[in-house]
């Protein structure tokens, strides 16, 4: 008897989105790359992604981007910490909302914190990869929704929904920030706020968007923010007559 034909190989999973020759926050061409340095807690990290950083409009951002994975232990601790200043910042804010949204939630490692400052809020959860269902399994969040919060049939679902829609380095990692940034302004209720933790500067492995450019978005967007223009961690609050 011949033995049977070997298996077709599986190609291996991309862990690079496609590459881009536009600016994603303001579509300018003159982009200007550099090699993105890598984390040395990161050795899975493909060294071929770049940084790229717009020469019109500042915004810097790792072109292809990396596929959303699970950050390494050492890694999420320190994400850990950053949470929970960040919880403690927006108490101070808000004290009491009613429901929160936590955009690219992965693990909703950030709801889970939250909680601990937030015992009677509800936690809705989006991502792009079915990592939230497997949060909402475990109860880290009450409502799980794969997807980009961009994404019309979820953004069709949630809008004016929230009290607070927060957004922890996010938007370096999304093709459009722009578009996912609006959505989050539509899932807020009028007078509700937005917690935008954005990566430190300083660090080349995961760089923010221009911070001019976020504040002007959000003030061309019926925003008041609340926050200094240097901080890394933006707080915002929708105006009552913002659409």
């Amino acid at each position: 008897m011949s033995a049977p034909p070997p298996m077709p190989a599986v190609p291996p999973v991309p862990v690079h989105g496609p590459h881009r020759a536009d600016c994603p926050w303001c579509g300018s061409l003159r982009l200007r790359p550099r090699p993105a340095r890598q984390d040395p807690r990161q050795k899975a990290a493909p060294a071929r992604s770049v940084l790229d950083r717009c020469r019109d409009c500042g915004h810097a951002f790792r072109n292809p981007p990396l596929d959303p994975r699970p950050a390494p232990p050492a890694v999420r601790a320190g994400v850990r910490l950053r949470h929970a200043l960040a919880a403690r910042a927006m108490l101070r804010r808000c004290p009491d909302p009613e429901s929160w949204l936590d955009v690219g939630t992965g693990d909703a490692d950030f709801p889970r914190t939250a909680r601990t400052y937030f015992p009677y809020t509800s936690f809705d959860g989006v991502d792009p990869t079915h990592r939230v269902l497997r949060a909402r399994a475990a109860e880290r969040v009450e409502e799980a929704y794969v997807g980009r919060l961009a994404d019309p049939h979820i953004a069709s679902r949630l809008r004016a929904r929230y009290d607070v829609v927060s957004l922890f380095q996010h938007l370096e990692r999304v093709p459009d920030p722009r578009a996912e940034l609006r959505a989050a302004l539509r899932a807020l209720r009028p007078g509700g706020h937005l917690l935008l933790d954005i990566a430190d500067p300083r660090r080349l492995c995961a760089p923010p968007p221009h911070p001019a450019g976020l504040r002007a978005e959000l003030e061309a967007h019926g925003c008041a923010v609340l926050t200094g223009p240097r901080d890394t961690r933006l707080v915002a609050r929708k105006e009552e007559s913002a659409p």
